[in-house]
């Protein structure tokens, strides 16, 4: 399987703290039945540092391939990030050897130029990802916008771990269960940012997810079906 989304380079954002957490967290993903993981650290301004993803990953590949595991770079390219660059700037946030941008939106609303800004990147060529649609309340509401993405060809990936909250996440979690009802969801992913967190990930997974939903399989996903 394939995590397309996981904050398992430390010291690069809010994700692993230390190379040991790294490790912890890649102990956790074999035990699920990993065995390829984009490292997905937040990009939330343009001047993102690569080089200190690179060099985290690169730290951890000796430990990822003991395990089998292959680690892949790839980006969490917070739409925000467009106030100061260019569709052309972003792209170099694509996932290593692909044109797939993992694309986070803001908070409880959408940038109204939201579709403009995804057409613009499919002229570029991208293919969209839309991480975690369950944390934008107004998707709940406005299920018209929930068909334009997909209608425009945007991808969702969800955080299937949702589905074991409780209480104060039950609007989210009944939102993955319509999506994945309706089979709008193409990837599920951990989104881990430490070790317990691949823990809740097999946990929903096994409860709730199909094996497809983490590969690369099918007819969508072209760059990274070649990339793998």
């Amino acid at each position: 399987m394939i995590d397309i989304h996981s904050h398992i380079l430390f010291g690069v954002d809010d994700g692993a703290k230390d190379y040991e957490e790294s490790v912890k967290m890649l102990k956790e993903a074999r035990k699920a039945g990993i065995r390829k993981i984009i490292a997905t650290p937040h990009v939330r301004r343009p001047h993102f540092d690569k080089s200190k993803a690179k060099e985290s990953l690169e730290k951890l590949r000796p430990a990822a391939e003991s395990l089998g595991i292959e680690l892949i770079q790839g980006y969490e390219y917070n739409i925000s990030a467009l106030a100061d660059d260019t569709i052309e700037g972003a792209m170099k946030f694509c996932t290593e050897g692909t044109k797939t941008i993992l694309l986070e939106m803001n908070g409880t609303q959408l940038v109204s130029n939201w579709e403009r800004i995804v057409i613009h990147f499919q002229r570029e060529g991208a293919d969209i990802i839309i991480a975690h649609p369950e944390r934008y309340p107004i998707l709940f509401s406005k299920p018209e916008i929930v068909s334009r993405m997909l209608e425009i060809g945007c991808k969702f990936q969800v955080d299937i771990a949702v589905m074991l909250e409780k209480g104060l996440f039950n609007k989210e979690r009944n939102f993955v269960k319509k999506l994945l009802k309706n089979n709008c969801v193409r990837w599920v992913a951990s989104d881990a940012h430490n070790a317990e967190d691949y823990k809740y990930f097999a946990e929903a997974f096994r409860k709730y997810a199909d094996k497809s939903m983490c590969t690369a399989s099918g007819n969508s996903y072209k760059e990274l079906i070649n990339n793998f």
